[in-house]
């Protein structure tokens, strides 16, 4: 089933995610050179908006979204949390609302067009087997969050291939700390099963849910410590909350 997904993903998202990836890029690159920052991630938001609605369509994926009153207004500090399961879970936070730059893996540059898109998005590429690499991409995107960008970060570092939730790392939580940052934690349900574990052709139904905001800057050092704890133990909360079987593939 999964390669009858790929096939269907090559005839039918496949053309559709270069024209309008490409339009994407090139009117944000516009407008952005004519210092048109606003109205470049507008247009950008507005044209991905359609894409993200064509993948989930003839992927059938049916998402549900709870808590959309708690995404903060653009050019508030915000870095959102999630966890991580499938390459699909980039598309499923935009397509939930949560416009931002990611902390994406270096390899995703590699790959035609969406090279483009990730830097229009002004996501930030980390090399996670460097340390001093990573600390880098954590700043970058803490200045970006400081300017008024979102950011998101997967802090389990990898995919969990198995649905449950791994260990988040302490040293991700740093991007929102750094910049005094809104933390907002966010589940995210069946986002592997609807493409890396898919079983059928039958609609999948992915659900995420964005929890209240946890303001960094009002921490103590304690709190601050302890905030990667606090943030896992509230998805793990919510996976398990959510409609579906929990920690299945």
């Amino acid at each position: 089933m999964k390669k009858l997904r790929i096939t269907i993903g090559i005839i039918f998202i496949a053309p559709v995610f270069i024209v309008l990836g490409l339009l994407a890029i090139i009117l944000g690159n516009i407008l952005r050179v004519l210092h048109l920052e606003r109205a470049s991630e507008v247009t950008v938001h507005f044209i991905l908006d359609i894409l993200i609605f064509w993948i989930l369509l003839w992927l059938g994926i049916r998402l549900h979204v709870e808590g959309k009153e708690n995404i903060p207004a653009w050019g508030t500090k915000v870095c959102y949390i999630a966890n991580h399961q499938s390459l699909m879970d980039i598309p499923i936070i935009f397509g939930a609302g949560m416009w931002c730059g990611i902390v994406a893996k270096k390899e995703l540059y590699r790959i035609p067009v969406i090279h483009g898109l990730l830097n229009v998005l002004k996501c930030v590429a980390i090399d996670r087997s460097s340390l001093r690499e990573s600390m880098k991409a954590i700043i970058k995107g803490s200045d970006q969050i400081k300017s008024g960008y979102p950011m998101a970060i997967f802090p389990e570092g990898t995919r969990s291939r198995t649905g449950e939730l791994m260990e988040m790392k302490a040293g991700a939580f740093k991007m929102a700390t750094r910049a005094g940052a809104l933390v907002i934690p966010v589940a995210m349900k069946n986002t592997r099963k609807s493409f890396e574990s898919a079983d059928s052709l039958r609609p999948v139904h992915v659900y995420v849910r964005i929890m209240k905001p946890v303001d960094s800057s009002a921490l103590s050092e304690e709190e601050l410590r302890n905030l990667h704890t606090l943030v896992e133990d509230e998805v793990r909360k919510a996976l398990s909350e959510l409609p579906g079987p929990y920690g299945r593939g």
